[in-house]
């Protein structure tokens, strides 16, 4: 269970006005020091102090100021006001793929940081650019979800079936993802060991995305330097020391 820290601006290195991306970025960086594998009580005191930030920043737009009792007070002969009740906007995600969404006894601070993940996720895929960089997909890895020990698995199936959604989109007939970004994240995950999700994909899809090989150097043979000067230069002298032991015979 994660420790409370009395002052979690000092544990994380912000001042207690810093906004949510201070914070995230405080917090990754804070996490190469501390590895929940490498230090877990270390780490479980910094997402301690990571959880109560994000709590008091959400709390601050909550804080509201009490109207006057005059402000309050209708008028007498008034008349009752005809309420219109609001309709709210579906603002529900669509599914990106087959896992079921996080759980909704999860912390508020845990489903946000799934919320941002599953965003840059989308958008990294989306940049044909860097979805071939190993460098971008290990950003992504350093994201809270991935670290974070209650969420580390759910943002693993997530990267898995956007990936394979994408190798069987017609975006990857254009540009396929690497096979050096497939094995880097299978081995960072450890899929092919995840029973879970072989049970979800199916073994065709599965093997593919979890038995690639990174292919092998390609040996390229240097052409062996022009000989033929020297060649010619050791035929000469070989007729010149003929022509001179001639002469001296003679």
């Amino acid at each position: 269970m994660n420790k409370v820290t009395e002052n979690p601006w000092e544990i994380l290195g912000v001042d207690p006005s810093a906004d949510k991306k201070a914070i995230k970025r405080a917090y990754t960086s804070k996490l190469k020091l501390c590895k929940p594998d490498e230090d877990p009580e270390g780490f479980q005191r910094l997402r301690a102090a990571y959880d109560a930030a994000l709590v008091h920043l959400e709390a601050q737009p909550q804080q509201r100021v009490k109207l006057s009792a005059t402000d309050e007070q209708p008028s007498a002969h008034a008349e009752p006001e005809t309420v219109t009740p609001e309709i709210l906007p579906d603002t529900t995600p669509a599914a990106q793929f087959e896992p079921p969404q996080a759980q909704s006894s999860s912390p508020p601070q845990l489903d946000s940081e799934m919320q941002e993940f599953d965003t840059e996720l989308t958008e990294l895929l989306d940049n044909s650019y860097r979805r071939n960089q190993q460098g971008a997909w290990q950003l992504l890895i350093e994201h809270p979800a991935c670290v974070n020990v209650q969420s580390r698995r759910a943002a693993s199936h997530r990267i898995f079936h956007s990936v394979l959604n994408y190798q069987k989109s017609e975006r990857a007939e254009v540009t396929p993802l690497d096979i050096e970004v497939l094995v880097f994240l299978s081995l960072h995950f450890d899929w092919a060991e995840d029973q879970e999700l072989e049970q979800q994909v199916g073994h065709p899809d599965f093997y593919n995305m979890t038995h690639k090989e990174m292919p092998e150097p390609e040996i390229r043979i240097e052409p062996v330097g022009d000989t033929s000067n020297t060649a010619n230069l050791f035929i000469g002298l070989t007729i010149l020391c003929a022509l001179g032991l001639i002469m001296i015979s003679i």
